[in-house]
């Protein structure tokens, strides 16, 4: 994040997309939620933010997009918590440029969310400890803590409890985004569940208990140095089936990334962008060439990020 000199108080940033690799359903929580496992991971696909204090208001633009800029916009939500949160009087205009896809399970509106609360807080004379701001983005969405954290992280719970990563890997990909849009809400009732005496889980598992997985998945990132071939292991979506069950065009584009080259291919969240795996700039950049002629989707040559600095 970047700012201008405090008497002009405007506030620039770059609000980074998401991966997930690796996202296991783990279960139906009593309360309605999902318990996952996921390894979530920053890339440098970024939003750009714009943000200046006013007199009195909120005041979102949206230039070149037709999302909505009033509260059904979360980047509009966090301003007025931050706002109202503080006790303040004074108002914000804000020019959000969308450069990550919409819908796509890249949590761009998250980000936003996230680089707005921390924006705004900033703008105010940082009356609210970084800390502060957690509970705020949950009130936004699950995925918000996460890029708040800014770093790779192992997401459990609904994606809240969040335990950073050190002596990560910058690994190149391809994110493939094809023109359609998968509803998270609709991915998550859809998945089929297996009931159990005291628990929900779901088919997927086989006998595998929530917490081996977990004790699987941390030996693993317990490593002194990742690479990719560490985690190969972790690969696995647990929407996968739904997903490219009702869009069958997803395994060809898989198909499509493992023929360029990548180690590996996934889908990322709930979908429907696919994320390719390889081994240096160079491969990737050479299967985005070979890819970003196809029909009916964007390609985007993306490389992971140790930490997001949001401030």
């Amino acid at each position: 994040m970047s700012k201008k000199p405090d008497s002009a108080a405007v506030i620039t940033a770059r609000a980074p997309a998401k991966v997930n690799l690796g996202l296991r359903v783990l279960g139906k929580r009593s309360d309605g939620y999902h318990d996952l496992l996921s390894l979530m991971v920053p890339v440098n696909l970024c939003d750009g933010l714009q943000l200046e204090l006013c007199s009195q208001g909120i005041e979102l633009h949206c230039p070149n997009s037709d999302l909505p800029t009033g509260e059904a916009n979360l980047v509009y939500r966090a301003a007025q918590l931050v706002l109202s949160g503080c006790q303040r009087s004074e108002g914000v205009r804000i020019e959000l440029t969308k450069k990550i896809p919409v819908g796509a399970g890249l949590g761009g509106g998250s980000s936003d969310a996230a680089t707005t609360l921390v924006a705004m807080n900033e703008l105010l004379g940082r009356p609210l400890a970084h800390q502060d701001l957690y509970p705020l983005g949950l009130q936004l969405g699950a995925d918000v803590p996460f890029f708040l954290l800014g770093r790779w992280a192992r997401a459990e719970g609904i994606g809240d409890r969040l335990t950073p990563l050190e002596n990560v890997p910058t690994l190149w990909t391809v994110l493939v985004h094809p023109h359609f849009k998968v509803s998270t809400r609709w991915a998550y009732e859809n998945l089929t569940l297996t009931s159990k005496p005291n628990e929900s889980k779901f088919n997927y598992l086989g006998d595998t208990s929530a917490e081996e997985m977990a004790a699987s998945h941390q030996r693993l990132l317990d490593r002194q140095q990742l690479t990719l071939e560490d985690m190969l292991p972790l690969l696995v979506n647990d929407f996968e089936p739904l997903v490219f069950g009702h869009y069958p065009q997803l395994h060809d584009l898989r198909t499509a990334l493992l023929a360029a080259g990548a180690r590996a291919a996934l889908m990322t969240g709930s979908g429907p962008t696919l994320v390719g795996l390889f081994g240096s700039e160079k491969e990737a950049r050479g299967a985005h060439e070979l890819l970003c002629h196809r029909d009916g989707v964007t390609c985007f040559v993306a490389h992971t990020l140790d930490t997001t600095a949001l401030l």
